[in-house]
């Protein structure tokens, strides 16, 4: 049974769309089957891969909006075991194109549940906001990850976050399906900058048992390897934000299998 996973925080700038792709490419890594969902207009995860989002035939926003199966959007990379359907910049008339549509948070369930199986991990870029797009991948996903920078907005951010995930927590509960927090992932920290750690102690004290162990630094290498379409893992092997994006995708592969 394939593990959902959204990756989501209504701040922008947090680290999520770096962290879809480097942890997606870090499963794969480990011979997990990975699939990674773009929905964020912007097509960071997608252009980060090595798509162009221009070329896009059938995107994450026809997958939101037609009644198409979701193979006719996969799209596979240059590893066997991570596929990907990119995004485009149509995302972002999705509220007016799904205006009045009766049950919209829950499309992108109907269309991932029947291909759930055939993936070890499905991640989900989602974008900073909290609009139908977070509705819909809350609704299909089994878990959420919390990307927050080490700076106070994104903290403060943070509680917005998890009252989102509750209000539809409550709304799944009647369709019979949980939503928990995988976990909050700690990004960017500045090891020269102390107020990086009081917020790194301020986040551990809010979620002990929730925040990953697994923290990423700021690397210039997570920030170059996207203009060459790679992952960090491909980029560079044996870099600081490389080495750290395998040891988090150990750290949740170890967390599901012991629970």
């Amino acid at each position: 049974m394939g593990i959902i996973i959204a990756i989501a925080n209504q701040k922008g700038g947090v680290g999520k769309t770096t962290t879809a792709i480097n942890l997606g490419a870090a499963l794969a890594r480990e011979q997990k089957r990975t699939l990674l969902i773009d929905l964020d207009e912007q097509a960071n995860a997608t252009i980060g891969i090595g798509f162009s989002r221009e070329n896009v035939a059938i995107s994450s926003f026809e997958l939101l909006t037609r009644d198409i199966d979701i193979r006719e959007a996969i799209c596979n990379t240059k590893d066997s075991y991570f596929d990907i359907v990119p995004s485009s910049n149509k995302l972002a008339s999705i509220e007016e194109t799904l205006y009045g549509c009766e049950d919209k948070e829950q499309n992108l369930m109907k269309k991932v549940e029947p291909i759930k199986n055939s993936y070890d991990y499905i991640l989900l870029d989602c974008p900073p906001s909290l609009g139908v797009i977070i509705d819909n991948a809350l609704f299909v996903s089994d878990s959420v990850i919390i990307p927050v920078e080490c700076e106070f907005f994104a903290y403060d951010a943070l509680t917005q976050m998890v009252n989102k995930i509750n209000q539809v927590q409550k709304a799944k509960n009647k369709i019979n399906k949980s939503l928990t927090i995988e976990g909050v992932l700690l990004t960017k920290l500045d090891n020269r900058n102390v107020f990086g750690y009081k917020i790194m102690d301020k986040v551990k004290s809010l979620f002990p048992t929730k925040t990953f162990n697994t923290i990423i630094n700021r690397s210039s290498h997570l920030q170059e390897a996207p203009m060459h379409g790679k992952t960090v893992i491909d980029f560079a092997y044996n870099s600081r934000g490389s080495k750290e994006y395998r040891e988090l995708a150990k750290e949740i592969i170890n967390n599901n299998e012991a629970n």
